[in-house]
């Protein structure tokens, strides 16, 4: 295994320069490889950050002694992840472009890259996530690998690795799933990358980073489209939102105080894009805030699940809901709060992720039965 040639992607961040050391550490040939995925002056951005975190990428490759490649995926991400991202916003479906960030970029043209130009044994990433393989494909076997979550419970990635494809996953290490991130920024400080230390985590959109205010974000690239706010309990018009893609399901909302007042507080229950209407109930624990039963698309399995018993979360890090998977139908134990179209639902069984899909309709709410 020791010389086996493997291309680590570098971000200029911890996880994926502690994840290089601990390759090289263990006798690998690695070459870093530095995604450029987002242009920022194309929003008028003189300052920005995609040139400084390559410059620290730089710095660590050369503090670890080793070869760093770039790779421009600008157009790849725009057109395959961005502007579906964008298209499902204006329908007011709550998509997570991590994953098909991961599916498509980082497991699908980085692998790619580091295996027909630059001559890949093997792929690393940073990610907080576990391969059923090893951590550095110690375990190697001709059965399926299977991904497995991190054992720090709160920077566990899996939910954003849904997507991608097992083959992928055959070659891939994870080199700090099996650590807790305060392990890794001990790491780090003791070989001399203290100074990423300093820097803010990655946060935010895949590539794209954090924003002060994502609605404004968004209307960069969306033109409003005003339309009514219905009282779902009356069918009351009771105000006038300036755009779907402005809200989620469950989200606070309000309106006038001349127009309507609810003790309660007013929550988006359904969005109408076709009719561009915005639905609202009284309460945060009103029954059509509450599915009890999903369809989701055709899903990604890495592995295969066995039953149709099984855990399931739609968001990261949050705790592990037990349902009933059958033909596309997911049946939560307990009605959940808040699922929204576009929303990726993931499946566990034990640590392994089995992968996940995109809720595609609510067939059933507390307040109303299948459809």
């Amino acid at each position: 295994m020791a010389g086996k040639r493997v291309i680590c992607a570098i971000s200029g961040g911890i996880d994926s320069a502690v994840s290089a050391f601990l390759l090289k550490k263990r006798g690998f040939d690695v070459t870093g490889l530095f995604m450029v995925n987002w242009d920022h002056t194309e929003e008028g951005n003189s300052d920005c950050p995609r040139t400084k975190d390559f410059a620290d990428a730089q710095r660590v490759c050369r503090l670890l002694n080793i070869e760093l490649h770039s790779a421009n995926f600008v157009k790849e991400y725009w057109s395959d992840v961005f502007i579906p991202l964008i298209d499902n916003y204006k329908k007011g479906r709550a998509v997570v472009p991590d994953v098909s960030c991961n599916s498509l970029i980082k497991f699908g043209l980085f692998y790619q890259h580091a295996f027909e130009k630059l001559g890949a044994e093997a792929v690393a990433t940073g990610h907080y996530a576990r391969n059923s393989f090893g951590d550095y494909l110690e375990k190697i076997s001709c059965s399926p690998a299977k991904l497995l979550r991190a054992k720090d419970p709160v920077k566990d990635q899996t939910y954003f690795l849904a997507g991608i494809p097992e083959p992928s996953l055959r070659n891939t290490m994870f080199p700090v799933g099996s650590l807790l991130k305060s392990e890794v920024q001990k790491i780090a400080a003791d070989i001399g990358l203290g100074f990423l230390l300093e820097k803010k985590e990655s946060m935010g959109i895949c590539f794209v980073g954090k924003r002060k205010s994502f609605p404004e974000f968004l209307n960069e690239y969306i033109e409003p489209t005003p339309g009514p706010i219905v009282l779902v309990q009356s069918g009351r018009v009771i105000g006038e939102h300036s755009g779907i893609h402005n809200y989620t399901l469950g989200k606070r909302v309000a309106v006038p105080i001349g127009n309507y007042q609810s003790h309660d507080g007013l929550f988006v229950s359904k969005l109408d894009y076709e009719n561009r209407t915005l639905y609202v109930c009284e309460g945060s624990f009103h029954p059509s805030l509450f599915a009890r039963s999903f369809e989701i698309e055709e899903p990604n399995w890495i592995t295969e699940p066995v039953g149709t018993e099984m855990s399931f979360v739609l968001q990261r890090n949050q705790p592990l809901l037990q349902a009933q998977y059958k033909d596309r139908l997911v049946t939560p134990r307990r009605p959940v709060r808040s699922a929204a179209t576009g929303q990726m639902c993931v499946f566990y069984q034990g640590d392994v992720c089995l992968g996940g899909g995109e809720i595609r309709s609510i067939r059933s709410t507390l307040e109303r039965s299948s459809q």
